[in-house]
């Protein structure tokens, strides 16, 4: 695997944040290109309450967020996710993600999350058939297995860098195992992951774009061996449910199982790593709720869904509106971009009470961390049980878990949202 150079991430602390510090602009696009701007962000959420309380609906400039709509109120965005002519924008892949010789440009175009919403929902229905019970009754099981092993490598130490050795490793091995890839090539699927979701990313010098392309081939080759090797020998593992599901009489052509595997895979450990890393911060941030979390392991359900409200990895979710929409008296032209801020959302106190606090007993019924409708994120139980077995296990292996530093960084992304490294003792 080629070395990982990161880029400078942003100090935070784990002292208690003011969420509404005085000196917030009131121009909500200056609140805007304060929040895509990670040179002067700062802490994300007092920007989301300051552009909620100016503008909760508020059209961009040409030339932020394409012109497009920020939404940043629960209500609004509730409306806007039921609404099934309100979809994924296809043609975001033709401008986002173009890097290369093609390769990866066909991929993302295939995965059912790109596609228009009539093939969406087919390739959505087969994919989520894939998701039987018998498939997901082994997938506890196997992230206690890996959460215990790394455990037992950084044991010995008394002390761990988390991000890296712990909330990384646990996701991607996870899905590995529950995809059904050989052990023995964790390592190379790895790499080859890693350069693959470098392609994502707005603007990368030559070599990276290079190693994604290479990557992206590999892994299409790689996941069309196994394929035709996994046909002549089913098993329990989700690939094998791929291969097998069917919805309406219809399967999924070699193609689309190719880019949903790789997709799985993608989606299946970057974003959980992320909200593994935040899920650690807002506890150290909130000694009282670490301490209740360690006594109470029952109350280990509950707070992860108070994870994802307070602090979820997916921070952006964009959408087109295909015919316009009015949304609270806003109407959105047809073919107009919609940016809902979730981080922002799950914080809007006309829903949760009192949202800047966490809270791992709050009465949560329903938040918006993984979307809600047609693009209801598939792999929400894999996620839930990966940050339920990580977080329950370090604590119940380290009851003295603490941050080992006064502080921590920020990666400087917007879209997935989390911790630089996470420096811990115990």
């Amino acid at each position: 695997m080629t070395a990982v150079v990161k880029a400078p991430g942003f100090p935070a602390s784990y002292e208690p944040v003011d969420w509404n510090p005085p000196g917030l602009p009131t121009d909500p696009d200056e609140i805007v290109a304060r929040i895509a701007d990670p040179a002067r962000r700062g802490e994300l959420y007092p920007l989301y309450h300051q552009l909620r309380r100016i503008a909760p609906i508020h059209r961009n400039r040409p030339e932020m967020f394409h012109g497009g709509w920020t939404f940043t109120r629960f209500a609004e965005t509730d409306v806007i996710f039921k609404n099934p002519r309100v979809v994924n924008d296809p043609a975001v892949v033709d401008e986002a993600f173009t890097k290369g010789e093609g390769a990866f440009t066909e991929v993302m175009r295939n995965m059912m999350v790109r596609q228009e919403p009539e093939p969406h929902q087919r390739v959505h229905n087969l994919v989520k058939a894939a998701f039987t019970p018998r498939a997901m009754s082994h997938w506890r099981p196997i992230a206690e297995r890996v959460a215990n092993e790394l455990c037992d490598r950084i044991a010995v130490d008394g002390h761990a860098e988390l991000v890296e050795k712990f909330n990384y490793e646990l996701p991607f091995n996870v899905i590995a195992h529950v995809l059904g890839i050989p052990e023995e090539d964790f390592p190379i699927i790895k790499a080859l992951a890693w350069d693959f979701a470098r392609l994502a990313e707005r603007i990368l010098p030559d070599d990276v774009v290079r190693r994604g392309d290479d990557a992206t081939r590999a892994l299409i080759a790689y996941f069309s061996d196994l394929v035709d090797d996994r046909k002549s020998k089913l098993g329990d593992d989700l690939l094998s449910s791929l291969i097998l599901a069917e919805a309406d009489g219809e399967q999924l052509t070699h193609t689309e199982l190719i880019a949903n595997a790789i997709l799985l895979l993608q989606a299946g450990h970057e974003t959980t790593q992320d909200l593994l890393g935040n899920s650690q911060v807002a506890l150290f941030r909130h000694p009282d709720q670490l301490a209740l979390l360690r006594d109470r392991p029952e109350l280990t359900k509950n707070a992860v869904e108070e994870f994802l409200r307070y602090d979820a990895s997916v921070q952006i979710n964009h959408r087109v509106a295909l015919d316009g929409t009015r949304v609270a008296g806003t109407d959105i032209p047809p073919r107009e971009m919609v940016y809902i801020f979730l981080g922002a959302v799950n914080r809007d106190p006309d829903r949760f009470p009192d949202p800047d606090r966490l809270d791992i007993t709050r009465d949560l019924t329903h938040h918006l961390a993984f979307s809600f409708g047609a693009y209801y994120c598939l792999g929400a139980a894999l996620a839930r049980t990966e940050v339920s077995v990580g977080i329950r296990t370090l604590l119940d292996r380290f009851p003295a878990l603490r941050p080992a530093t006064n502080g921590f960084e920020w990666r400087t992304t917007l879209q997935l949202r989390g911790p630089q490294s996470i420096e811990v003792t115990w």
